[in-house]
């Protein structure tokens, strides 16, 4: 098949010397770079392992409440009253 590419100059300079120095042409030295690429695996996403971060927060209850339930409680009774601006 034949097909049209569109390449850096820099990069086919480069390429078609490398093949030059090969002794190919310059077609089959893309020929065996696209080859070459399609069998080197991909990189595996499960591969990398995933760092997430951890909080340094102190947790627990606002002062004054002992309980979950006093705290909830209490912001109910705070949703519940007109706010005054």
């Amino acid at each position: 098949m034949q097909t049209t590419l569109r390449l850096d100059d820099e990069l086919y300079r480069q390429a078609k010397a490398r093949a030059a120095t090969l002794g190919m042409s310059l077609t089959k030295f893309l020929e065996e770079a696209v080859r070459e690429r399609l069998h080197t695996p991909l990189p595996s996403p499960r591969g990398r392992r995933l760092r997430l971060p951890v909080s340094s927060a102190a947790g627990g209850l606002v002062p004054g409440y002992s309980t979950l339930k006093d705290a909830i409680a209490a912001a109910d009774l705070a949703d519940d009253r007109p706010r005054v601006r």
